[in-house]
């Protein structure tokens, strides 16, 4: 795998499943988001706040248990896609992105969030979730920018 290196995780079984919780954002406040990613692919993966100063290694398995009760299932907007070197992403639909004076910039797109590893966020302006297949996905992540609207975000 490539990037700065992997995101913090911890992993523990809930009501008979193995699921992984990582860290997958944090802000400059501490306060963070995490996805819990299940091994059966029965089980719907959960988004979850992280409260601020939380070290997911040494959550024990009542805090564990906690955050997971907490997390909501991903939303039809969501999707998970494994790109093949076991880094796993999250694709979310974004938009319309609204600018000022009340029109539609940007329209709509998807983001990339790499929740394994430390990798850029990727941007496909104008797609859609239900247009792309995981596939799609996993061939534009990553790819230089270009007329089809890839570009890494700041995020």
């Amino acid at each position: 795998m490539t990037g700065a290196g992997a995101r913090p995780r911890r992993s523990g079984s809930i009501d008979g499943a193995s699921w992984t919780l990582y860290d997958a954002a944090r802000a400059p406040s501490g306060l963070g988001l995490g996805y819990f990613v299940c091994d059966d692919p029965e089980c719907a993966d959960r988004r979850t706040a992280l409260p601020a100063g939380s070290a997911l290694p040494d959550l024990d398995d009542e805090a564990f248990r906690a955050l997971w009760e907490a997390g909501r299932e991903l939303t039809g907007t969501e999707r998970r896609v494994s790109d093949g070197t076991g880094a796993i992403w999250l694709a979310q639909s974004m938009g319309p992105v609204w600018a000022e004076g009340g029109s539609a910039a940007d329209t709509v797109g998807l983001r990339l969030r790499c929740i394994t590893d430390e990798r850029p966020v990727v941007e496909l302006n104008g797609a859609t979730l239900s247009e792309m297949s995981d596939a799609e996905l996993i061939a534009r992540i990553g790819a230089p920018q270009g007329p089809e609207g890839v570009a890494p975000s700041s995020d």
